[in-house]
């Protein structure tokens, strides 16, 4: 019999429970033709002991053709004739009725019916199937909490499984790669070139291991069988597929912010260079606020910034004033009387590669977003840390819209945030994260202003829009 051992060590063992009269049930029920399942569901809703002329009418087919029908039922233990009466067993009718809900048009595999498939399983065995305390009050909600809580901790369970067979592997990953996550089990069985039997033992493995799960779809007059994940991950799965942001290229017409991926620390190393020569002025300036429209025209051409209309000239004085701020944070440089000049780690941070001055940038400890907007109980290390880990769905490198971008962020910046599966009642759901404006602005401060500055990600503009992409050095750093 199948096993699979983690390195979490829960060890599902089919052989704990009558599994192969699970497995030779399920092989009827997948046989089963659309009028068979119609006189077993009249069956099962049904007293105990039903008149064989009343079903006959019931079902409105001669007595050869129900005969034929119940002596397949009878292998099962389901039923038996006796004298003109069905009599049903109380066990397995409730056996029975779980599993025939897998064929309703409305039937969504998810965790009630998780729970429920749980429990046909003795209850002492699920402690050693899923490491959990034997003095747990409910073992459900502990599975719940263990495996399945948060998507990243159901990720790196999901990394962490090791199956010793591995055609289950490749069933998986069909599953996660297919449209839709969803195969037809006649691919599988075709593809891996399983017995039926085998198959179902697959099938129980990947349902009490949370990866997927068995259901019936009605095409005209039969039942096609499909395998698709649980249904809260599978709506998870189908939001993030909702939510992939549309990929561009610089051709399409993209107006980089800056045309170097390294461009600030470039311009902070220009003004640098420039000062160890003669200190600059900067008369009438104030830390948190754009340069004086001299002082911008006298430095923009050493960064080659261009000032030919307004617009420019008041970009330039905002983006030099941050230049010069960061400068002044990390203690490269200091104003002394109006005048800027550098510190003494001015010449050995000028000796670095560009890669080396944005990692001391973006590692110094007194560096910080400059943006006023954000408030301190907002900016916090840890939420620009989470919105950072925000860029690991476009390490791609292609050019996207930030607003597309934002609707498909799942990072947890507060307790409305935190995507996790939580219970309402009898249904389970994921429940999506909810950002305040403030929260956003956090997001995009940390793209567009800390991630930009060290060369992590360039940013512009498209058809009016914000836009950017995560530069080589960017996927060379968040890479895992």
């Amino acid at each position: 019999m199948l096993e699979l051992t983690s390195v979490r060590k829960n060890k599902v063992v089919l052989a704990d429970y009558n599994c192969r009269q699970d497995i030779d049930n399920r092989m009827l029920m997948a046989d089963c033709s659309s009028f068979d399942l119609e006189v077993l569901e009249e069956i099962l809703f049904n007293p105990l002991k039903i008149p064989l002329k009343k079903l006959i009418r019931s079902m409105g087919c001669s007595e050869e053709d129900l005969h034929q029908i119940l002596k397949k039922l009878s292998q099962t233990g389901l039923l038996s004739i006796q004298d003109d009466f069905i009599v049903v067993d109380k066990e397995l009718r409730k056996y029975f009725e779980f599993q025939i809900i897998r064929f309703d048009p409305d039937f969504k595999p998810d965790m009630e019916f998780l729970a429920g498939l749980l429990r046909k399983v003795p209850i002492h065995h699920l402690p050693a199937w899923y490491s959990i305390p034997r003095t747990s009050n409910n073992i459900f909600e502990s599975i719940v909490e263990k495996y399945l809580l948060t998507p990243q901790i159901f990720q790196r369970y999901l990394l962490d499984l090791h199956f010793g067979d591995s055609t289950i592997h490749g069933i998986i990953s069909d599953l996660f790669m297919a449209p839709d996550f969803k195969l037809y089990s006649s691919d599988v069985i075709g593809k891996y070139n399983l017995s039926r039997s085998n198959f179902e033992e697959m099938m129980l493995l990947l349902e009490f291991n949370f990866i997927g799960c068995v259901s019936y779809e009605k095409e005209d007059d039969h039942w096609i069988e499909i395998i698709t994940p649980y249904y809260e991950w599978h709506q998870y799965l189908r939001f993030l597929k909702s939510t992939e942001s549309p990929r561009y290229k610089l051709d399409d017409g993209i107006e980089r912010t800056r045309d170097s991926d390294f461009a600030f620390v470039e311009d902070m190393s220009a003004l640098l260079s420039l000062s160890l020569k003669k200190p600059l002025p900067l008369h009438s300036w104030e830390p948190g606020t754009p340069l004086p429209r001299k002082i911008t025209l006298d430095l923009a051409s050493h960064c080659c910034l261009d000032t030919g209309s307004e617009k420019a000239l008041d970009f330039a004085a905002h983006y030099l004033a941050a230049v010069i701020q960061k400068l002044l944070l990390i203690e490269l440089a200091s104003t002394n009387g109006q005048k800027l000049g550098p510190l003494d780690g001015a010449r050995a941070w000028l000796g670095m590669n560009q890669e080396n001055k944005a990692l001391h940038l973006y590692r110094h400890n007194k560096n910080r977003i400059l943006n006023c907007a954000l408030s301190p109980q907002i900016a916090t290390e840890r939420n620009i840390r989470e919105s950072e880990r925000s860029l690991k769905r476009i390490l791609h490198g292609d050019w996207v819209l930030f607003d597309d971008f934002f609707k498909g962020i799942s990072i947890a910046l507060s307790e409305h945030s935190v995507l996790m599966l939580k219970r309402t009642g009898k249904h389970w759901k994921y429940s999506l994260p909810v950002y305040s404006d403030h929260e956003k602005s956090l997001v995009k401060a940390t793209i567009f202003e800390w991630l930009f500055e060290t060369g992590m990600v360039v940013t512009g503009v498209y058809r009016g829009q914000d836009c950017f992409a995560v530069t080589p050095f960017g996927r060379f750093y968040f890479e895992e």
